[in-house]
């Protein structure tokens, strides 16, 4: 939506070692101050498109639900016109919504909202949303995990992917690919704001990566760096890198011998 806000006039075209094309669309100059015939309707529009992201950003957040669902390939061996698809349920699925803000400069890329969520039973996923604006305003992108598993084009090999309707299937990568792969995975957050995790998964979603992990035959030196970035986020997610944090179990009190004897002896 922004991008259709934004002019696609010369002058707001930029390339690397170019300079900028001061003609508007409709081919005269604008002014050294930018002040042509064009050069209101411009500003309006970056100034309304700016609005829209200021409100994104500091708008109260009251909810855009997001559902989607996650299915698993059974047959990836046959034709694609032969796939058959079931509801994978235990999926988590990590959902950015990110957009650009106009500058004079360069344009911002801005990613205010995350969420983190699993699929059911039915394969089914729900999330509570960014605002209102930011979902209107942005682009959503996602990610998923399961372990084993790697998220595929379906029917086609060129079909968009999508949150709403995720295809997994068997991984065809080697052990170390895929711990690389997991190792990707261990940062699920938009850089400047902490992922939102309503339901508090994210700690049994970083348990999850590493016992994949774990169980891959990597030998290498970056696999065993990899790995131990594993375990640090895993750990972080728990919160046990947190000073004092040390989890104790209280089991039942041991019997208390007395030497005193019993009544009526």
């Amino acid at each position: 939506m922004l991008q259709q806000l934004l002019p696609k006039c010369g002058c707001h075209t930029l390339t690397p070692r170019s300079r900028p094309d001061t003609r508007p669309c409709g081919g005269a100059p604008l002014n050294a101050n930018g002040s042509g015939h064009m050069g209101r309707p411009i500003a309006k529009k970056r100034a309304f498109a700016s609005l829209l992201v200021g409100l994104a950003l500091v708008m109260p957040q009251a909810r855009a639900d997001f559902r989607g669902k996650v299915h698993l390939l059974v047959n990836p061996e046959v034709s694609r016109a032969e796939w058959r698809r079931v509801p994978l349920p235990g999926a988590y699925v990590a959902v950015f919504w990110s957009f650009t803000v106009p500058a004079p400069a360069h344009a911002i890329s801005k990613c205010p909202y995350s969420e983190l969520a699993r699929s059911d039973e039915k394969g089914e996923y729900e999330m509570e949303g960014p605002n209102f604006v930011t979902a209107a305003l942005a682009e959503p992108s996602f990610l998923v995990y399961s372990p084993g598993l790697e998220p595929v084009n379906f029917p086609y090999g060129g079909s968009p992917q999508s949150a709403r309707d995720i295809t997994m299937a068997k991984s065809q990568l080697a052990a170390e690919e895929r711990l690389s792969r997991i190792f990707g995975y261990t940062d699920p957050h938009c850089s400047e704001t902490k992922i939102h995790d309503p339901h508090g998964l994210l700690d049994a979603y970083h348990r999850s990566l590493l016992d994949e992990a774990n169980s891959l035959p990597v030998q290498s030196r970056q696999g065993h760096n990899e790995l131990q970035s594993i375990k640090a986020a895993a750990r972080r997610a728990s919160g046990l890198d947190k000073p004092g944090s040390i989890r104790t179990v209280v089991g039942p009190s041991p019997a208390i011998e007395s030497s005193s004897p019993p009544p009526g002896r």
